[in-house]
C-alpha cells in the first residue's frame, strides 16, 4: 500500500527555507502565466491539480495551448476540469486558451476561458455526443466461440456483446436515455460557464456542424480566430508586458509543498482521500493495469479506522465494477469504517455496478451529474471455446464425477448447471440491492425498481436517491469536513497497491492463446479475460468498454 501523509520523509527532509526559496524563484519577479501544454502525450491535467488555480494569488492565470485535447479520464473528469478552469477565472485569473484542433471537449473547455482562440483554417467539430454498440455474436459463432452469460436484471446487458447481434430493447433503452442525460449535461455545462450561450444557440450549432472558425466566433463559442504569433501578442497585450510564462506542472509541484507545509501549520482535522480505480478483483491483486485488489483496499480501510489523524475518510472510486464478493468484502470494511467515523465517497466517471456495491455503506455519496453509475444487477458466465479449439487441433474428453463437475469447462452450462447458477445470483442479486438500500435508508422495493442493471447518469441516479449529493470530488472533501464540523482540514492520498498473482494470470490466459482468430475483435479481450478468469462466479461488472464522445 503505497501512501503518502501530510509530512512525508521527502517532506520531512524539505526545510522551510528551502520551500519559501522555491516560492521567491518563482514570484518575487512577479505573478506568472502558468502554461499547460496539452497534446497527444500531454492530457488535460485533472481536476484536483487545476483547483489551486483558483486560490493562488500569485499567479497572472493560466495558458492553455492545446494540439488536441487529451483527457486523463472520461465525461465526469473533463466536467470536474472544466469548473476548475471556471472557479480560476470567476477568481479574477486570466484562464486563456488557444486551440488546433476542436470538437466536443474542447467545446466545453473554452466556455469556462477568458479568452479563447481557433486557428483561422480549423473547423469545429462540435457534433455533439454518441456511443457506438458493438456486438459480436455472429462473428464468434463462426470461430466455434462464444459467451454462455447469465444475468439478473433485464438491462444487465454485458453479455450481449458477446452472445447477440444486435441490442436488445432494454439495453437500447438504457443506453439511450444515458446518453441522452450526459449529451444534456454537455449542453448545459456551456450555457452555464458562458451566459452569452443559449441551450438553443448550442444545439443549433451542433445541427449546422462542423463549423468554419469564423463561424464559431460569430457564434460567441471562441474570441476571436488567430494564428500563434497574433495568440501571443493578445497575451502580451492582455498582460500589459511580455509574459513570464512557468510550466504550469512547475508551479503546481512548488505550491503543493508550500500549501502542505500551510495545512500542517495551521492544524485542523485529517481528511484522508483512498483512491480506488479499476476493475474490483479478488485476492492481492496482480502487476500491471490499474485495479481494485480486495486485501490492500480491506488493509488500508482498517488501518484508517485506527488512526486518530483521520476524522473522516473520503473514498474517491473510479470503477466498472468486478467480482461480487470481493465488493461485499470491501463493503464490510467499509461500514466498519463508517461505524467509527464519517465516510463519503465520491465517484468518479464511471462507478457502477461494484463500484456501487462497495460504497453503499458509506455516510454519504458525492456523484457529478455526468458520471456513469448504477447497474445494480449481476452476471456469470464463461468463454465457450471447445468447437474453436477443436478447430485449432485441440481436442477435449471429459470424465465427470459429479452432475455439475463440467460447470466450468469451456463448454455451454447444462440446464441443471444453469439452474444452479441462477440461484446463486439471484441470492447475490438480492444481497447487492439490501445493501445499497440499508447505506441510503430506503427499502429495497425503493431500490430494486431501478437497479435490475440499469446504467444511469449522475444527475438521474441522484432523482433516483441511488446518490445522495451532485458534485465532484472537492464538494465530497467539503462534504465529509462538514460532517466533523471542520472549518479547515489536512488530506493525503492513499493508493491501495495490489501486488503478486502474474503467474496465475498467465496461466489462465492459455485458453485464449490457443484461440488466435479472438485477437480480431479489439475492443472485448479485457471484458473476456475478466469472465474467464472468474468462471461462474457473480460478478457485479457493466458494460466494459463504454465511451461517449
Amino acid at each position: 500500500m503505497a501512501t503518502s501523509f501530510p509530512l512525508s520523509p521527502r517532506l520531512v527532509a524539505t526545510p522551510l527555507w528551502a520551500a519559501h526559496s522555491l516560492r521567491r524563484a518563482f514570484w518575487e519577479r512577479g505573478a506568472p502565466l502558468l502554461e499547460v501544454r496539452v497534446g497527444p502525450r500531454s492530457p488535460l491535467p485533472p481536476a484536483h491539480e487545476l483547483r489551486a488555480l483558483a486560490e493562488g494569488p500569485d499567479i497572472r492565470g493560466v495558458w492553455l495551448r492545446v494540439e488536441r485535447l487529451v483527457l486523463s479520464g472520461g465525461q465526469a473528469a473533463l466536467h470536474e476540469s472544466v469548473d476548475a478552469l471556471a472557479a480560476c477565472r470567476d477568481s479574477g485569473h486570466l484562464v486563456l486558451a488557444e486551440f488546433d484542433h476542436v470538437g466536443n471537449a474542447e467545446m466545453l473547455v473554452a466556455a469556462a476561458c477568458t479568452r479563447a482562440w481557433i486557428r483561422p483554417g480549423s473547423q469545429v467539430f462540435c457534433v455533439g455526443l454518441g456511443t457506438t454498440m458493438r456486438f459480436y455474436g455472429a462473428l464468434l459463432e463462426r470461430f466455434g466461440a462464444g459467451f454462455d452469460v447469465e444475468a439478473v436484471g433485464e438491462f444487465k446487458s454485458f453479455g450481449e456483446q458477446f452472445s447477440r447481434g444486435f441490442a436488445s430493447g432494454p439495453n437500447r433503452e438504457a443506453m439511450r436515455t444515458l446518453v441522452e442525460d450526459l449529451s444534456e449535461e454537455w449542453v448545459q455545462s456551456q450555457v452555464r460557464h458562458r451566459p452569452a450561450l443559449t441551450v438553443a444557440s448550442v444545439l443549433a450549432a451542433v445541427a449546422d456542424a462542423p463549423l468554419s472558425a469564423a463561424d464559431a466566433v460569430d457564434r460567441g463559442f471562441f474570441t476571436g480566430a488567430l494564428y500563434p504569433d497574433q495568440v501571443e501578442a493578445e497575451v502580451e497585450a492582455l498582460v500589459g508586458k511580455e509574459p513570464r510564462v512557468v510550466p504550469f506542472a512547475t508551479w503546481a509541484q512548488a505550491a503543493r509543498r508550500e500549501r502542505t507545509l500551510q495545512a500542517f501549520i495551521a492544524g485542523g482535522a485529517g481528511v484522508p482521500v483512498v483512491w480506488l480505480s479499476g476493475p474490483v478483483m479478488d485476492g492481492s491483486g496482480s502487476p500491471g493495469p490499474e485495479m481494485i485488489a480486495v486485501a490492500p483496499v480491506v488493509d488500508a480501510l482498517d488501518e484508517l479506522r485506527e488512526d486518530a489523524r483521520a476524522k473522516a475518510v473520503v473514498l474517491r472510486v473510479t470503477s466498472p465494477g468486478g467480482s461480487a464478493p470481493a465488493s461485499d468484502l470491501i463493503w464490510r470494511a467499509v461500514e466498519r469504517l463508517a461505524a467509527e467515523k464519517p465516510v463519503v465517497a465520491s465517484f468518479g466517471d464511471v462507478s457502477a455496478s461494484g463500484g456501487v456495491y462497495l460504497s453503499a455503506a458509506a455516510t454519504s455519496i458525492w456523484c457529478h451529474p455526468a458520471s456513469v453509475t448504477g447497474s445494480i444487477g449481476v452476471i456469470a458466465g464463461k468463454p465457450v471455446l471447445r468447437g474453436a479449439l477443436a478447430r485449432q487441433g485441440v481436442h477435449s474428453e471429459d470424465l465427470l464425477m459429479g452432475p455439475q463437475a463440467d460447470l466450468f469447462n469451456e463448454t455451454a452450462f447444462s440446464p441443471s448447471g444453469r439452474a444452479h447458477l441462477r440461484a446463486g445470483l439471484e441470492l447475490t442479486y438480492r444481497t447487492f440491492v439490501e445493501r445499497v438500500a440499508a447505506g441510503r435508508k430506503r427499502t429495497y422495493d425503493e431500490v430494486e425498481v431501478h437497479a435490475r442493471g440499469r446504467v444511469w447518469s449522475g444527475r438521474r441516479a441522484h432523482t433516483l436517491g441511488l446518490v445522495d449529493h451532485l458534485g465532484g470530488l472537492a464538494d465530497a472533501q467539503r462534504g465529509a469536513a462538514a460532517l466533523i464540523g471542520a472549518t479547515r482540514w489536512r488530506s493525503w492520498d492513499i493508493k491501495p497497491l495490489p501486488s503478486g498473482g502474474l503467474l496465475q494470470r498467465l496461466a489462465r490466459r492459455f485458453a485464449f492463446a490457443a484461440v488466435p482468430e479472438l485477437a480480431l475483435l479489439p475492443e472485448v479481450p479485457a471484458a473476456m479475460q475478466l469472465l474467464a478468469e472468474h468462471p461462474g462466479q457473480p460478478l457485479a461488472l457493466m458494460p466494459f468498454q463504454f465511451e461517449v464522445g
